[in-house]
Formats: C-alpha cells, structure tokens, sequence
C-alpha cells in the first residue's frame, strides 16, 4: 500500500516462507470498508457483485484483468492486496521491536528511541500489515513506560479505530490486551488490569510468543498482589519466573523475583521474601544491572522489615532505594512511594517530624498516582492525629475515602471509613459516626460477602 493511503487490518493467515500471497479476499472487503464503498459502487463497470462477494469470501479468485482495475478504485496496489509479506521484513522488524523492548528494560532510553526511529521508518516502506501494527503496539508501549497519559490514551484510540481488535493473529490480540491491561494498572483501576491480562490469558492455547505469556503472568501476579491477593500473585509469578529463566532473560528473572518476594511479605512469608529479594541482589551483581532494579529490591526489603517491625532495618533499606540511584533517578512516583513507606515506618518508631518530612515529600511526588496519592492522605490524617489536630485528621480521612471510591478501592474505602466511624463515635458524633461505620460495613461486605444467610430480612406480614 502506498505511503499515503491508510493501510487495511490484519492479513488472517501465517507465513510459513519467504513470502506468500494470502487473504485476497479479506483485502479487499477491508479496504473497500475503509474507503466506505458498498459492494456495488466497488464493482461497478468491472464485475457483478455476486462475483464480488464471491471474491470477498475467498470462494474466488480473479484475474489480473479484474484486480488491477479493483485496486485502481481502492486506491491501492495489486501487490498489497495480494497481501504479498516478505519474511525478511518480518524478521527485521521482530529484531528492531526486541531491541526496543530490551532498552526499555535496561533503562537505556536513548537507544530505546533510536531502535523505535528506525522501526518507524522500516514500516514505512514495507507493504506488511502486521509490521505496521507491531509498530503501533511498541509505541504504546513505549509511551506507558514513560506513563505519557495523554499520548498513550490518543496512540490506545487511534490504534483501535485503525485495527480494531486484531483478532486474526492471536499473538497480537495478547499483546494489544496487555497494553490495555497496563494502562488500566497504570492509573490504579486494577480491577479493569486484571480483566484485560485474565482475557489473554484465556488465548495461550493458540499464543506461540512464551515472551508474552510471561509478560501476562508476571503482570497477573503483580495485580493480584495488588489486589490483596498474594497467593494467586505467587502462583502466576513463578509461571513467569519458569518462562523467563528457560530464555536467559536475567533482568525480567530479577524484576518478576521482586514481585515474588512482595507477595511473598504479603502473605507473611518474610524469609521466603527475604530470599527472592537476596536473589535478586546477586543476580543483579553479577550481571551489572541498572541501579533502578537494585533501587526497587531494597525498597521491598525495607518493605518487608516494616512488616516484621523491624524499622531499624526497614529504614536501612527504604534510604539506601533512594541512595542507590544516583547518577540514576527512579521514577517520580516510584520516588514518592519509598518516601511513603518511610512515613509509615517512622510512624510506627512515633518520630512524627520524620515522617511529616517524608509525606511532604511523596505528596508532590505520587500527583500522578491517585491510589498512592489517596494513602499518603490517611498517613498525613494519623501524623495530624497524634499531634491533636482532629479537624486536618478528618479532612484527610474524608478526602481519602472519596478518593477510594471513586478508584473502586473497597478494602481501603472500608479500613478507612472504619477508623473514620470509630474516631466520630468517640468524639461524641454518633450520626456522623454511623454513617461512616455503616459505609465500612458495606465495602467489608464487598470483600467478604455473606454466604451462610442473607442480610436483608424479608418484608413483615403485617396481618398477623
């Protein structure tokens, strides 16, 4: 197809050579909708239109007399709706796009943005459909690395107003899900990441790419963890593990470990956890990887330290994540959240100065994190506690509160509105303390509905 003329959806078919003719029929129906034409102005002075449907459904096969004249009103070429694909622009772009993803993983970003030049001007030129949304899928995933919200939203939307949802090739369709998937994660709507990774995952059967089942279990494990569900994180990041380890892919083995051993910490294995996390630091020593991997392993293990109630050594670690970076930075909202971990420890060690210090800190940091953004605001509410300030106490609780339900977050709406409901109780508020507790009840119940009797009882037969 030519440069200047939008090219159609995914060619329905596997190369299994050089180069193949395939999916004639599927073409052309493509790009006649494309250009929205009906069957008849297509075939107009050149066929009839049930040949043309017959053609459509591959059930024929015209002659060069008929296709040069139907690609000359597609405003195409012979060759591209043939769909004549050259295994070696297969291969070049399958290079490029694995350079990509290496860089990005090793934090090499300038190189990432070379490779990703490259490959666009390689899908320029090239007549394959499925190099053009390999490029497109890479480019979001390059804009969600650097979490441009806007960009990646309008690359998400124009890429399915192209393509679709490209059904036709199964490895596509993961991928396309995964990316969806990390946006959802992205922007704290865990609930929404775990739809898009669980629909993938039903696909494995037909997916031939291990990399990107990997990639999908590891980020099922992640969101479980998420989720508060550890044991299921445990269960689809050792598949991923599995994977990564049979394909040398060292720096994903260490970053999946991490999330291995927070799941771990969260079920309350802290040696299993403390094991991963070790792991990581010798792996990651002897291949001399980026110090942001390094960062995020001792941010986990001030993690876990906090959770054994050792803040001694929880504070060793979560100061030495944000040591370790330099000349590296971390991400601004990876940043922010050591800096809420510390906040919490110092709260436990009651240093509240400290832990004002670092909530400070994190607030500015985590803008883009709502989830996050809305925790370090119950932190805040407990520091304005301690120190008798009930009125800032109240404002944050109520603020984080409407923050968790608008992000779907019932656990932390529940918890929250607990100790809300409890502390208007005593303060003599009853009304006030009600309806917070009666708000506790209710997303509690979300998370362990009743399943021994019902809740509501049935309405009272008053003529007795």
């Amino acid at each position: 197809m030519q440069a200047d003329q939008p090219p159609g959806r995914l060619i329905p078919a596997m190369i299994e050579r050089r180069e193949q003719a395939i999916g004639l029929g599927n073409n052309i129906r493509y790009r006649r909708k494309e250009l929205g034409l009906t069957q008849s102005e297509l075939a107009e002075g050149i066929i009839s239109v049930p040949y043309l449907s017959l053609i459509e459904n591959e059930k024929a096969h015209p002659k060069p007399d008929i296709l040069v004249p139907l690609a000359k009103r597609l405003r195409s070429s012979v060759k591209d709706l043939l769909g004549v694909i050259d295994q070696d622009d297969l291969r070049r772009a399958d290079f490029l796009i694995d350079k990509i993803r290496s860089s990005l993983v090793y934090e090499r970003y300038q190189e990432a943005k070379a490779f990703l030049k490259d490959l666009r001007e390689f899908s320029g030129k090239t007549p394959d459909q499925r190099v053009h949304i390999k490029t497109d899928l890479i480019e979001i995933n390059f804009l969600i690395h650097f979490a441009e919200k806007e960009k990646y939203h309008d690359k998400l939307a124009a890429f399915e107003q192209r393509w679709g949802n490209p059904e036709e090739d199964t490895n596509l369709l993961v991928w396309y899900l995964r990316m969806k998937g990390n946006i959802h994660f992205l922007e704290d709507m865990y609930d929404q990441a775990l739809l898009c990774y669980k629909q993938a995952e039903k696909l494995f059967p037909q997916v031939t790419d291990d990399i990107e089942k990997a990639y999908i279990y590891g980020n099922l494990g992640k969101t479980h963890l998420f989720l508060s569900d550890p044991a299921l994180g445990i269960l689809y990041t050792e598949k991923a593990i599995n994977i990564m380890l049979k394909k040398d892919r060292w720096l994903e083995v260490c970053s999946m470990f991490n999330i291995l051993g927070a799941c771990h910490t969260n079920k309350g294995n802290f040696q299993d956890a403390i094991e991963c996390f070790e792991r990581v630091l010798r792996i990651a020593d002897q291949f001399k990887f980026s110090k942001i991997l390094i960062s995020r392993t001792y941010h986990e293990l001030g993690v876990c330290y906090l959770r054994l109630e050792d803040c001694k050594q929880a504070i060793h670690y979560l100061n030495q994540s944000l040591e370790v970076v330099s000349p590296d930075h971390l991400p601004a909202w990876e940043e922010g959240f050591v800096h809420q971990i510390l906040c919490r420890t110092y709260l436990k060690t009651g240093e509240l100065d400290q832990a004002q210090h670092h909530i400070e800190k994190a607030l500015p940091l985590l803008e883009s994190r709502e989830r996050l953004k809305s925790e370090c605001l119950i932190f805040l509410g407990q520091i304005h506690y301690h120190r008798g300030n009930y009125k800032e106490f109240t404002r944050c609780y109520r603020e984080a509160i409407q923050s968790f339900l608008r992000l779907g977050a019932p656990e932390n709406a529940a918890r929250a509105s607990h100790t809300l409901g409890k502390h208007y109780i005593q303060s003599g508020d009853t009304d006030e303390g009600v309806r917070y507790l009666l708000l506790a009840v209710d997303h509690y119940h979300q998370l362990l509905p009743s399943i021994n009797f019902e809740v509501h009882l049935p309405e009272r037969n008053l003529s007795r």
